[in-house]
């Protein structure tokens, strides 16, 4: 390995992947921490869920206007990969070409058997990402911050717990 700092553009990105960029317009990070809950720990705690109640996307205002999303609509998040659904939190804290999708939902309310899982496979961020090897460093936690994705409007009959 080069003994100096350098860039490897994503595995996905508008410069290495344009197609799959125009398909899926937004970058998905997932390293947003909640101060209530410790990674995908405690969503069981009643007194911790109501800090942090719901799945939630940050989207930018101007994103959201332009797919028709408000405030706390329910969302589908999709690529090749999969789909996951959550709670649209309009903000402007994050870039109009990026959706901050907080990681290890998981919602203890629902059946815990297989192939439920309490969830995981409908609003766990994990879904959506590539798993595969990383960079020739051999750190594979760029798809954390990379992934490419779409942002779909539900109706009100895929919403969310349902």
């Amino acid at each position: 390995m080069d003994p100096l700092p350098f860039y490897t553009e994503p595995q996905e990105s508008e410069v290495r992947t344009p197609e799959l960029a125009e398909k899926y317009p937004f970058v998905m990070v997932t390293g947003r921490r909640s101060p209530a809950l410790f990674h995908a720990e405690h969503r069981n705690i009643p007194w911790l869920r109501e800090c942090d109640p719901d799945p939630i996307v940050e989207i930018h205002p101007d994103a959201a206007k332009k797919i028709g999303i408000g405030e706390g609509e329910w969302v589908a998040i999709v690529n090749d990969r999969g789909r996951i659904r959550r709670k649209a939190k309009v903000t402007p804290i994050v870039h109009p070409k990026v959706v901050s999708v907080p990681h290890g939902w998981w919602l203890p309310e629902t059946e815990g058997r297989e192939p439920n899982l309490y969830g995981i496979w409908d609003y766990n961020c994990n879904v959506l990402l590539n798993i595969g090897p990383g960079d020739v460093s051999g750190y594979g936690g760029a798809p954390y911050k990379t992934t490419l994705v779409g942002v779909e409007k539900l109706d009100a009959t895929h919403k969310g717990g349902e």
